[in-house]
């Protein structure tokens, strides 16, 4: 397709993909929000892929459902995965994806996500970053206001857009705080604001290059054949 700047589909491949993970509770649906800095021109994300997991997935099965949507990618997608209300799923991520793919999230009342922890997880250790969730919000709001996310078209976009519009704030001492009213879901709309948060992190070249290294060093050597030597 013709690269148009509106349209995420038709940019060149983001470096890296970022893939962010909400984590639903008992009456919210995880998801999977996919997308990543354009690679020409000035400074705008784009939101490719977006899906709500199903229901009633926990632990492994939902690391399973995961990795399947990382598949259509290609294992290419270094994963921002929320940590906040299950701190053993990250050995559930780590064991599925290895040791370098995974970023954790830590979302809080408080925090601008600036400053990792190294967490023990199996015989390594996972960089999980402390973030208010109002911090997050603000940041994607921001970016939409400034013009800089393009979404793919599409009703989980709409969804997405419609779960963020129909947020209530409230203002306390400590600052705004945005609730969902009663019944709504703000899944695929924090998922949004994750990945704006990761894609605009001063860390993320760093992500990408221990990626990048570590695909380098899982690449099988080529065989040599005896016919090279005739």
């Amino acid at each position: 397709m013709t690269f148009n700047r509106d349209n995420p589909n038709t940019w060149p491949d983001c470096r890296p993909l970022i893939m962010a993970h909400d984590v639903g509770r008992s009456r919210d649906s995880s998801t999977a929000v996919i997308g990543g800095n354009c690679p020409v021109g000035p400074r705008l994300l784009g939101i490719k892929e977006l899906e709500e997991l199903p229901k009633g997935l926990y632990g492994s099965q939902r690391a399973s459902a995961l990795a399947a949507i990382d598949r259509r990618h290609n294992n290419n997608t270094v994963i921002v995965a929320d940590l906040s209300n299950d701190a053993t799923y990250a050995e559930v991520l780590f064991d599925t994806f290895g040791p370098v793919r995974v970023i954790g999230l830590q979302i809080t009342r408080f925090g601008d996500g600036t400053t990792p922890e190294r967490r023990p997880v199996r015989d390594g250790a996972m960089l999980v970053y402390t973030v208010g969730r109002t911090h997050l919000l603000e940041l994607f709001h921001t970016e939409l206001q400034n013009d800089r996310v393009r979404f793919v078209d599409g009703p989980m976009s709409r969804l997405a857009y419609e779960q963020l519009a129909n947020l209530e704030t409230e203002m306390r001492q400590s600052g705004t705080v945005y609730t969902c009213p009663p019944g709504k879901h703000d899944d695929l709309g924090i998922s949004c604001a994750m990945l704006a948060w990761a894609a605009h992190h001063p860390h993320l070249p760093e992500w990408a290059r221990i990626f990048e290294r570590s695909r380098n060093i899982r690449k099988p050597k080529p065989k040599v054949s005896w016919s090279a030597w005739t």
